[in-house]
């Protein structure tokens, strides 16, 4: 007589849930993403006979920087710029030499950068002419050559507006390197010629004679008065109003308090 045998396994609901489900879903996907691997780097390439991941190096030397960049960029590499250097034949901003050249094979999977050097220009250049350039063209115009700005030196002048450009050193023409800084003398515009008159009342002589002169006046008559609201030597009145706009070199009265 044949005897069955059967074996009764009792899983709880949680376990099954909680660890063998998430298990075979995990299972399955890594399943998934193996073949789909397998075909994808070993298989279709031998049936199309090619391998997606070779590219050749295009030549981009003389071009600029931004079309070089796009050009590498459009078959999946990379540029690394390495130095900058100067060039009387290669124009600011464009590659000067490139690593790998032309034509060699490159796997983008494990080399995806092309090293380049890029242009500074001429060394040597001619000192263009900012002269009566508002500051920010002029400075501009710089950054544009490659030059950088130096000293900055402010004066008045009636000739040029405020803020352009009155002179600069080295002066327009002159053959320079691009390492000099230039250095430049900007105006303020007309030098004004009235000033304003500081407030005198209250201070004592000795202050007051101090903002007379760094305001540009001159100090005229001091006459003494006694006072009872007033510190002695301090100032009483003065000849122009606090505020109001008089030529430099105007002479100020003062009546200064003496004690009662």
């Amino acid at each position: 007589m044949k005897k069955n045998y059967s074996i009764n396994i009792t899983i709880e609901r949680r376990t099954f849930w909680t660890i063998l489900v998430p298990v075979a879903v995990l299972l399955t996907l890594t399943g998934i993403m193996t073949g789909i691997l397998i075909v994808d780097r070993l298989i279709m390439p031998r049936m199309i006979h090619v391998n997606r991941g070779v590219v050749t190096v295009p030549a981009i030397t003389d071009l600029g920087f931004e079309d070089a960049r796009q050009k590498l960029y459009d078959i999946g590499l990379r540029m690394q710029i390495t130095s900058k250097d100067y060039s009387d034949a290669i124009p600011r901003d464009h590659v000067i030499t490139q690593e790998p050249a032309p034509g060699e094979k490159l796997n983008t999977a494990e080399r995806r950068g092309v090293q380049v050097v890029i242009s500074k220009g001429p060394e040597i250049i001619t000192m263009p002419s900012i002269e009566n350039m508002q500051e920010f063209q002029a400075r501009r115009e710089l950054i544009r050559l490659g030059l950088t700005v130096g000293k900055i030196a402010r004066k008045f002048s009636d000739e040029v507006p405020k803020d352009g450009i009155i002179s600069s050193s080295p002066k327009a023409g002159t053959s320079i390197s691009r390492e000099m800084p230039v250095d430049l003398v900007i105006s303020k515009g007309p030098e004004p010629t009235t000033t304003e008159v500081p407030t005198l009342v209250g201070e004592m002589l000795s202050t007051a004679k101090k903002s007379i002169e760094e305001a540009g006046l001159k100090v005229g008559k001091i006459e003494t008065r006694p006072s009872s609201s007033a510190a002695p030597g301090s100032i009483i009145s003065q000849s122009e109003s606090p505020g109001s706009s008089v030529p430099f070199g105007t002479a100020i009265n003062l009546v200064v308090s003496t004690q009662k």
